[in-house]
């Protein structure tokens, strides 16, 4: 899980990191605190994000600024400030919760068990792709494959288009593997249900046809288990004994 608060008070950025670390137990936990704007929003860019603290006042700047990324629907956003005036304003973009300062064991206990409620619940209904015209909310089912880009993803559409979010394909598999996405190689997430056909390279390595004529690679390590996926399930696969 990773972790990203933004707050230029060292105070208040250390007791969010203490209490984060106390209540959020786990063993594969990443925190990183920075108090400025425009580190949070290269750091949100280039990394996958669960969770963001932030502050509303940063060095007189605004911290809803950072709300309007096109990447924000990745992540959970939780407002700590002392200008309680900001709550109504900090809900109108859809934040977890309000955690008013100063912060206290209790109310940021009730914070993390909303966020750990709503990670459980949460579904994921579309993958923001930003246009020149705005922002095109794309429906997990209407999309073929993903290609990893370093710190970006392509994504490849039904209706024959592509566009490149700002995700890792490894926070995308986390948000798509619900919706019968395989991570078939390093590079490669695609969904099951197009698959028409699996090819032979080798005695153990393969490769996908889908349905739209594009092929995708599979890694060696992932062959057994795309196999034992489409055999032990109602897919149809040509090539399959």
């Amino acid at each position: 899980m990773r972790i990203l608060i933004v707050e230029d008070d060292l105070l208040s950025a250390r007791c969010l990191e203490i209490l984060t670390k106390e209540f959020l137990d786990e063993k594969n936990l990443i925190i990183q605190s920075v108090s400025d704007l425009e580190t949070a929003s290269d750091y949100i860019r280039k990394n996958p994000l669960d969770l963001l603290f932030l502050d509303i006042n940063l060095q007189g700047e605004t911290g809803f600024k950072l709300l309007e990324i096109d990447s924000r629907s990745f992540f959970q956003t939780i407002i700590v400030s002392s200008e309680r005036d900001n709550a109504v304003k900090a809900f109108e973009f859809s934040v977890l919760d309000f955690l008013p300062k100063p912060i206290t064991r209790e109310r940021f206990s009730a914070s993390i068990q909303r966020f750990l409620a709503n990670s459980n619940s949460f579904n994921i209904k579309g993958i923001p792709l930003k246009k020149e015209e705005g922002i095109n909310l794309i429906e997990p089912e209407n999309i073929l494959f993903a290609r990893s880009e370093r710190n970006y993803t392509r994504l490849f559409t039904k209706d024959g288009s592509e566009g490149k979010v700002r995700t890792t394909l490894d926070q995308l598999q986390k948000d798509l593997e619900a919706h019968g996405f395989f991570r078939a190689h390093r590079s490669y997430l695609v969904r099951l249900e197009e698959v028409k056909k699996i090819l032979f390279k080798s005695p153990s390595s393969y490769r996908l046809l889908l349905n739209t004529d594009h092929y995708i690679p599979v890694s060696r390590s992932q062959g057994g288990k795309l196999l034992s996926l489409f055999k032990n399930s109602n897919y149809r696969v040509l090539g399959l004994p």
